[in-house]
């Protein structure tokens, strides 16, 4: 087909702007000016009306599965307190058999009053029949019910596993709050949705980030019943999105270990990578830290993975090919990954063109920002994270630290690109919000802070971060990233130019047309 009357940005190594695409076998086959195309008789055109057009926006750090599963879920997000939360239960239960479990996601305590973690008493009150086990937004957190704590063998005697913090009140007893690896022992007995239920929500989810302006994105996360998800969805023709995938878990790991990389669906799924996760979150200060944090004195956070481990798991990782992405927030974690990182690239087991990635870099000590460049460790970060977390940031951090923190500006400077992401359903998978943070370093709504200007991104930077440099991220430059002849034809054409609207207007841009591989996956009435 023909797309014309655009004001299309390639963003391609000559960085063009041209007003007509021409896709072949879901491929760019011409990108100029509509007097330089011949077409046959009959040739399908699509008329843009002179709206922009971007390259395929991809977010390079969601999980579509977790998205998936909290809409199913009891939603727990815009709860305005603990009460207010498990009250949101409540009206589950009331509805549900007793015995069953009631999953959530969402709570953030940081938006209560007084901004104390909640406990398993308010749960028992309004839910008393059913276990409970609420994530909280970060993924980093489990609140759970008495019921819930009971299933899954927790009292007083239960010691704090490797990486996480079973959290107890001054009597021994456990409050139900689960940090980080203490999680697991909730989940493990946590029944799953069923199969059909599930395909349809991530239907749903994939939709949803069509419909939001994303043709791909990086799932930092899948274990093996994601991946038989994936294989079975695409073999229904119902995946019309680009998932590159890092493999998450032992198990899941000790399979692709043996059976390597795999692409299927024509590129719809690319299994190319593996995912560690290195430290917790600074929401509910699992993040690891070189000092304590200034508002829990004493605590320096979690380490989920000894550095030895992940320094022998990497370099295994890297020596089958598969690219190795680290979860690191804290400045100490930050610091622990560079040196790994640093060891195997010294040692020269970490192939032609490892490409490692630091998920996050949300922390980061002074000395190490040039670590990124100097190693060639991308940095894999989110910008509405910092939007969301500059209301409680310097409390946890205090002002000396947060020279590092969300240093976009700091990071580029040396010369290295970043991978812009979201980390949904933790925020947003509308990569316009990612784009206005990254600008503008101001909440979407209420008190203009602009809060640390001095590290915005210019639009450029920002668009680049969600196209090119995600791209590059993921090994797919040759594929994917711009409009140029022989890539494919990912694209989208937007409500507003976000290289020309006023900045403000940046957040509220949507897409109206969603191309994927030449198939065009959603539209919206003008």
């Amino acid at each position: 087909m023909l797309l014309t009357n655009g004001r299309i940005y390639t963003l391609g190594a000559k960085d063009s702007v041209v007003d007509s695409l021409v896709v072949r076998e879901g491929r760019i086959a011409f990108a100029g000016r509509r007097g330089d195309v011949s077409l046959p008789a009959g040739e399908p055109i699509v008329d843009l009306g002179g709206r922009a057009v971007l390259p395929g926006l991809v977010d390079a750090h969601a999980h579509l599965q977790i998205m998936a599963r909290a809409r199913i879920s009891v939603n727990v997000g815009h709860a305005r307190s603990e009460e207010d939360a498990a009250a949101r239960v409540g009206a589950s239960a009331a509805t549900a058999a007793p015995g069953e479990w009631l999953a959530g996601r969402g709570w953030d305590q940081t938006l209560w009053p007084g901004g104390a973690f909640p406990t398993k008493a308010s749960l028992d009150r309004t839910a008393p029949a059913n276990p409970v086990a609420l994530v909280r937004v970060d993924g980093h957190a489990t609140w759970a019910s008495s019921a819930a704590l009971r299933a899954a063998g927790i009292d007083r005697e239960t010691r704090d596993p490797a990486g996480g913090r079973v959290v107890k009140d001054a009597r021994g007893e456990p409050t139900g709050l689960l940090i980080d690896t203490a999680q697991e022992l909730v989940r493990r007995v946590e029944p799953p949705p069923s199969e059909a239920r599930f395909d349809q929500a991530v239907r749903e989810a994939i939709a949803e980030c069509l419909a939001k302006g994303l043709t791909g994105i990086h799932e930092m996360g899948v274990d093996l019943d994601g991946f038989a998800q994936y294989r079975r969805l695409i073999e229904r023709g119902h995946f019309p999105i680009r998932n590159y995938a890092a493999v998450s878990g032992r198990k899941a790991w000790g399979e692709y270990r043996e059976r390597g990389r795999e692409t299927l669906g024509a590129g719809r799924l690319v299994v190319g990578a593996v995912k560690f996760w290195l430290d917790g979150a600074l929401g509910s200060r699992g993040a690891a830290l070189h000092h304590p944090y200034c508002d829990d004195p004493g605590n320096t956070g979690l380490i989920l993975i000894p550095p030895d481990e992940l320094e022998r798991l990497a370099r295994e990782a890297a020596a089958l090919g598969f690219q190795v992405c680290v979860h690191a927030i804290g400045d100490r974690a930050n610091t622990l990954a560079l040196d790994v990182f640093e060891k195997i690239l010294a040692g020269g087991g970490a192939g032609p063109e490892p490409r490692f990635r630091v998920e996050h870099a949300q922390i980061l000590a002074e000395p190490d920002i040039p670590r990124f460049r100097q190693l060639g460790v991308l940095p894999s970060m989110q910008p509405t994270h910092c939007t969301s977390d500059m209301r409680w940031a310097a409390e946890r951090l205090g002002p000396e630290r947060l020279a590092g923190a969300y240093a976009w500006r700091s990071l580029l400077a040396t010369g290295t690109i970043i991978a812009g992401g979201s980390d949904f359903p933790v925020e947003d998978a509308n990569p316009f919000h990612g784009i206005h943070a990254a600008v503008t370093r101001r909440p979407l709504d209420g008190e203009d802070r602009g809060w640390q200007p001095a590290q915005r991104m210019t639009r450029e930077e920002a668009v680049r971060s969600f196209t090119v440099w995600n791209a590059h991220a993921a090994r797919q430059e040759a594929e994917l990233g711009s409009l140029e002849p022989g890539k494919r034809a990912d694209l989208v054409a937007l409500s507003a130019d976000v290289f020309r609207c006023p900045e403000a207007r940046i957040k509220d841009i949507v897409p109206m047309l969603t191309m994927v591989g030449g198939d065009v996956v959603f539209t919206r009435e003008s």
